[in-house]
């Protein structure tokens, strides 16, 4: 009898026990679940913050700058709206030369000393807009449109260029050679030092030896990125006004020189008409 006991309470217990482990395997299983749940769910919120974070800064972009070209627009006057709406698509926001301001002065005096040093640069791009961006990364990634520009080089997709932000500037001449294979040359390698001293990183060497650019960082921008998306969305209103004012005295001028032209042919007329009649002319 005291050994029937004996079983019967053991089994009691161990099945208590394998009851437990299951609760408890069961407990972990679904705090497992749930963690799982919540790290997705955080990513996939995380993802959607940036990816509306990315439309809204396109967004943005795309209705200052739309919205300073088409005020701009606005003051070409006798067109029709078909046209001056043409005309605000293709106002860029900024020149292609241009700079950011708090780089400009150092990029100044890069281009001085190279004259000084009687090196003329050969400029080839300094600012992009990120449509313009989308289209360089395109064309890089395509061998066919790589044949057709050789002098491209691997371009970064768009929202990512220091070009974007007006803090980069690329120059031919710096390399001549076969591409993998390139040497600087004696002007190139007067200019990297130049511009290394005047505050341009030749970031990408003998693999694009065009490319210089500056660190944002070190001109009052938190991040690259907080630059590419000021320059982007901020539209200079005094180039495309100055484009537009530098047309208007050509004609005015040209205006000008038709109405003397028409005086004095009236006035030699005058005269002609006066000798052959002058007896029309006294009276």
């Amino acid at each position: 009898m005291d050994r029937r006991w004996v079983c019967v309470c053991i089994a009691v217990i161990l099945s208590v026990l394998a009851f437990a482990s299951s609760d408890a395997a069961r407990i972990l299983g679904k705090s497992k679940l749930q963690n799982r749940s919540r790290s997705t769910t955080a990513s996939q919120v995380t993802t959607s913050v940036r990816q509306r974070d990315a439309r809204m800064s396109k967004a943005r972009s795309a209705q200052n700058c739309a919205a300073c070209s088409e005020k701009l627009a606005q003051t070409r006057k006798g067109r029709s709206t078909k046209k001056r709406a043409k005309v605000a698509k293709e106002l860029p926001c900024h020149p292609k030369d241009y700079v950011d301001p708090k780089l400009a002065r150092n990029y100044k005096a890069a281009l001085r000393d190279m004259k000084r040093a009687g090196i003329k640069p050969q400029v080839t791009s300094v600012w992009r807009s990120s449509d313009s961006q989308a289209q360089l990364r395109r064309c890089s990634l395509s061998t066919r449109c790589r044949r057709a520009n050789p002098g491209l080089y691997r371009a970064l997709p768009a929202g990512k260029s220091m070009h974007e932000a007006g803090f980069a500037v690329d120059m031919a001449g710096i390399a001549a050679g076969p591409r993998g294979n390139k040497q600087l040359t004696p002007k190139g390698r007067r200019i990297v030092g130049i511009m290394k001293k005047n505050g341009f990183n030749w970031r990408y060497g003998l693999s694009d030896p065009a490319h210089f650019e500056a660190d944002p960082r070190r001109y009052g921008y938190r991040s690259a990125q907080q630059a590419i998306t000021k320059t982007q969305t901020t539209c200079q209103v005094k180039f495309a006004k100055n484009k537009i004012q530098k047309k208007a005295p050509a004609r005015i001028a040209v205006n000008r020189v038709n109405k003397r032209a028409g005086t004095q042919l009236i006035n030699v007329s005058t005269s002609i008409k006066t000798r052959r009649n002058p007896v029309r002319a006294r009276a």
